[in-house]
């Protein structure tokens, strides 16, 4: 990382704008940043922090007051950089939010923050991003150090490591946090704890299961758990108390098999008695029965002897059925016949007045209903004249509707023609209009159609973000990956150099040819291959991260472009405003439009006029001529009516004396026709009757009533023949139960509900020892089952015991407790390795600026009031040879221990991250407690850091340093503000 410029506006005192070359300032390696107290010198190290985080450090960033108190409203606070970072120059613009006056009218409106970088290229400066997130993180993955990791390396806050130098080991640790990443321990620590409480509570549901498996036995058993059991279910008694209790059961178990076996042959006994008793009172039943059924048919003789003369009467008339069924018919149809000739004598006497009801009548009736129809047709012939003047009447009514209608319109024809006129006036006017309001409807449409452009880009922009995310995510997860790769490999190193040597050849670092006692791997080994492999996908992450902040970057651009085009006003009003200019312009120019046709109109009501004259003459000539037909029609209408009326006479029309007379002479028939059909039913009838009465004869009755009184129906013949036939059926059946061998000589009926009582008080007693056995065998197979899972339980209690005894004691081991002596968290023994690095590393400069007399030494013992250790920091007096706090050093010598501190944190910072080049470097303050020994001796230092093309900028205010660095940066502060000299 290397700084080439920086140009800050209205920042911090500088009220105006001020450029520094570091380049050109620094093309010697060392310059110095020299001004008063106050002046702001330190606020040119917070420009160059705030843009490229876009924070300060220390309490300044707390309050975040950037912007000068000097500074005129209409200047901006802005920070302008060019670095060099991971080989790409880049140009960084950052702005904080601001109040700023607004551009038209009064007052001020709030400006937002902004950053812009771009990367120089072949072709000049081109854009990577104007967003924020996306500029930072482009930044911070080409930095590799936080924003607190960047001030304790780049800028080295003397101040700081002072207090770090004489801090205690908790205050230490918070510093070494912000740089070191242990995360991943704390995590560690964490999962550690939680898996004690896990294995715990574990530990406690297995002691509940085994105390539950105690509980179930002696429920099972019927007995109480011991109270020694019940405090340590895991107790080894557990085993002897279960198998006695399984062994108690097992004993009752054997005992009640043996009573429900006894109990079960007292049941089969009485089941014997039982079932002999019931086969007894059987026959007893079936003798009863066979008794009271023919007492029963003994009764019932009397009425199926009547019924068995009656089915012999029934058999003997059958032969009669045939003439008897005939008599019968005759004598219905002579019957039906008088009815019908009485019915048709009322009929036509109803309308006869006195005429005969013979053959003669019947003609007259006939030629008089004839008459009446021929002259039907003159009915119709008044029917069409009254037709046709309703017609004339309806054309008549049409023509006087019609000439007043004419007569209405010519009336309306001057206001037509007056607003026909007017619409091809608007017509003429919307023309003349028209091309302005399609160039208004035309750009509001351009302007909409950005912000729509704008709205689809800004999504895109959002989505690509979220890809940008996942692209940081990937590249940190594969930079991670590389630095512990890298630091195990560092870590194993010796290990790796060790692997490579032979007895006899040299070693590579000492030079001996004896290798007694090589080094051995302590941990994970790491190839060359999988280092390099991890910073291959590292950078291929990288190279992934820059092609989607490419493609961000250039959406990006077109949303501004798109944004500019569309102006400030939001869519919705563009939309609003583009509907309402392409509105107007269709309504203009569809009024424009309708000219052509306004002019047809008005042309078109011109000819009307016209032509309405003519028509409503020719309508009035229609409507006299009508009226002279209808009267003529109505004429001869009158002429045919009077002569039908003269026709009806007293009936309503020619139809209904028509009906009538027809009626009339159809009733007059029918009475003729009933008397003919009377005389020849009643000839039937005596025929019939005489040949019953031969028939019956014949079969032994005395008259045809007789034979008809004892004839009966077929089914009713067949049901009574039956029932005689199952009586005597049923009589000898009866007789040959009581005859069998069976129900003779039986002995007295038995007492069935005493045996019945004794039957079911020997099955209850059995199911009541079977129910005790099958209890207590179930009771022996529960406390097997039992058995097995307190063994299981107690297998899986002691297992969870030993499992939460080792992650516990793991977790305290972790967490400076238990078998960890120096009560040191995993974390701090990180970072105390850490620590112990940068002891290392410092030792080197701190012994040469204080001329080999001190050296850091790393110490693990305790703080005070027993807190934790670790975190101890230490310096090795050479001219005495004791070891003392860092607390002891005079004001020169701690400026000294804590330049070297400094730098070497810086060092092992760098490293840490993945061996980022930091090629400018900031040194503030703390020269003033230096004599000149001391200060050569720094100098010296500093003339070291420089080589290898690195820049150093000393910040300070010491007279002398101005002596000593020739190229400097030189501050004046004034009234109005901070200004650079020169």
């Amino acid at each position: 990382m290397r700084v080439h410029t920086l140009t800050l506006s209205a920042f911090g005192p500088f009220a105006g704008t001020v450029s520094v070359d570091l380049d050109d300032v620094g093309r010697d390696g060392l310059f110095l940043l020299w001004g008063p107290t106050g002046a702001g010198k330190t606020t040119l190290l917070d420009a160059v922090v705030f843009a490229l985080y876009g924070t300060v450090p220390g309490p300044r960033g707390q309050e975040k007051r950037l912007r000068s108190d000097h500074a005129a409203p209409d200047v901006r606070t802005e920070v302008r950089c060019e670095v060099t970072l991971g080989g790409e120059r880049l140009s960084i613009t950052r702005r904080p939010e601001q109040v700023r006056p607004k551009k038209r009218g009064t007052g001020t409106t709030t400006e937002q923050a902004l950053l812009h970088v771009q990367r120089l290229t072949d072709g000049g400066w081109e854009p990577v991003s104007t967003r924020i997130d996306e500029g930072s993180e482009h930044l911070r993955t080409r930095l590799g150090l936080t924003a607190e990791q960047f001030c304790q390396v780049v800028l080295l806050p003397q101040g700081d490591f002072a207090r770090f130098l004489r801090a205690e080991p908790e205050d230490r640790s918070r510093l070494l946090r912000t740089l070191f990443d242990v995360d991943r321990f704390a995590r560690a620590e964490d999962w550690l704890a939680e898996e004690r409480r896990v294995a715990e509570r574990r530990l406690d549901a297995a002691r509940g299961q085994l105390g539950a498996l105690l509980a179930r036995v002696a429920q099972v058993a019927g007995e109480t758990v011991p109270e020694e059991l019940a405090v340590d279910p895991g107790d080894v008694a557990v085993g002897r108390w279960v198998r006695g209790v399984a062994d108690t059961a097992a004993a009752r178990a054997a005992a009640a098999r043996g009573i429900a076996e006894r109990a079960a042959g007292a049941v089969a006994a009485a089941a014997e008695q039982l079932t002999a008793g019931r086969s007894l009172a059987e026959r007893h039943d079936r003798r009863d029965r066979a008794v009271a059924e023919l007492h029963g048919l003994a009764a019932a003789a009397v009425d199926v002897d009547r019924l068995r003369e009656r089915v012999d009467a029934g058999r003997r008339a059958e032969p009669v059925r045939d003439a008897l069924e005939t008599a019968g018919r005759a004598a219905r149809t002579a019957e039906r016949a008088a009815a019908s000739l009485a019915t048709a004598s009322a009929a036509w006497a109803a309308v006869a007045g006195g005429r005969p009801a013979d053959t003669r009548t019947a003609r007259a009736l006939r030629a008089e209903a004839a008459v009446a129809v021929e002259l039907q047709v003159e009915e119709g012939r008044a029917r069409e004249l009254r037709a046709r003047a309703d017609d004339v009447r309806r054309r008549a009514d049409q023509g006087e509707r019609r000439v007043v209608d004419l007569t209405a319109a010519a009336a309306a024809l001057p206001g037509r023609l007056a607003g026909a006129e007017g619409r091809v006036a608007r017509a003429a006017e919307a023309a003349a209009r028209l091309p302005g309001a399609a160039a208004e409807r035309d750009q509001w449409g351009d302007r909409e159609a950005a912000a729509e452009v704008a709205a689809e880009l800004s999504a895109l922009v959002a989505e690509v973000g979220v890809q940008v995310l996942q692209r940081r995510e990937v590249l940190v997860t594969a930079r991670e990956r590389a630095v512990d790769l890298r630091t195990a490999r560092l870590d194993g190193m010796a290990a790796e150099l060790a692997a490579g040597l032979v007895d006899g050849a040299d070693c590579p670092v000492c030079g001996s040819v004896e290798h007694p006692h090589p080094a051995l791997p302590g941990g994970r080994v790491v190839t060359v291959e999988a280092e390099e492999s991890a910073r291959a996908d590292a950078d291929r992450a990288e190279a992934g991260l820059a092609t989607v902040l490419a493609e961000q970057a250039d959406l990006s651009s077109r949303l501004a472009a798109a944004q500019a085009r569309a102006g400030d006003e939001p869519l919705a009003e563009l939309r609003d405003r583009h509907a309402a200019a392409r509105a107007d312009h269709d309504r203009t120019a569809g009024t424009a439009a309708d000219e052509p046709a306004a002019r047809a109109e008005l042309a078109q009501v011109q000819a009307e006029a016209v032509e309405l004259a003519e028509e409503t003459t020719r309508a009035r000539s229609a409507l006299s001529a009508a009226h002279a037909e209808l009267e003529a029609l109505e004429l001869a209408r009158r002429e045919v009516e009077s002569r039908l009326v003269r026709a009806v006479g007293e009936d309503a029309d020619l139809a209904t004396r028509a009906r009538r007379l027809v009626r009339e002479a159809e009733l007059c028939e029918a009475c003729l026709d009933a008397e003919t059909v009377e005389l020849r039913a009643r000839a039937e009838l005596v025929t019939a009757t005489a040949r019953a009465g031969e028939r019956a004869a014949g079969a032994g009755f005395d008259d045809v009533g007789a034979a008809a009184g004892a004839l009966l129906e077929r089914d009713e013949l067949a049901r009574a023949a039956e029932r005689v036939e199952q009586h005597d059926r049923a009589v000898a059946v009866t007789r040959a139960v009581l005859a069998e061998a069976d129900l003779a000589d039986l002995a007295d009926r038995p007492d069935l509900v005493a045996l019945e009582a004794a039957a079911r008080s020997a099955a209850g007693t059995r199911e009541t020892a079977v129910a005790a056995a099958t209890a207590a065998d179930r009771c022996v197979h529960e406390l097997d089952l039992l058995g097995g899972e307190l063994t299981s339980a107690r297998v899986e209690l002691d297992e969870r015991r030993a499992a939460a005894d080792h992650v516990g004691s793991l977790a305290d081991l972790v967490n400076g407790r238990g078998a960890n002596t120096l009560r040191m968290r995993l974390q701090s023994f990180v970072l105390a390795a850490r620590l112990e690095q940068v002891a290392e590393v410092a030792s080197t400069r701190l012994q040469d600026m204080s001329g080999g007399r001190y050296t850091f030494r790393h110490t693990d013992a305790a703080g005070r009031h027993g807190a934790r250790g670790g975190l101890g920091l230490d310096v090795l007096d050479e001219h005495t040879g004791q070891q003392r706090p860092t607390k002891t050093l005079s004001g020169g010598e701690s400026f000294m221990a804590s330049l070297a501190l400094a730098l070497g944190l810086a060092d092992v910072v760098t490293a840490e991250s993945g061996g980022v080049q930091i090629d400018t470097l900031f040194v503030d303050e703390g020269f003033g407690s230096l004599d000149a020994l001391a200060l050569d001796a720094v100098m010296g230092v500093l003339d070291d850091l420089r080589r290898g093309g690195r820049t150093v900028g000393v910040v300070s205010h010491v007279e002398e340093l101005r002596t000593r660095i020739p190229s400097r940066i030189e501050i004046r502060t004034g009234r109005d503000g901070s200004r650079l000299a020169g």
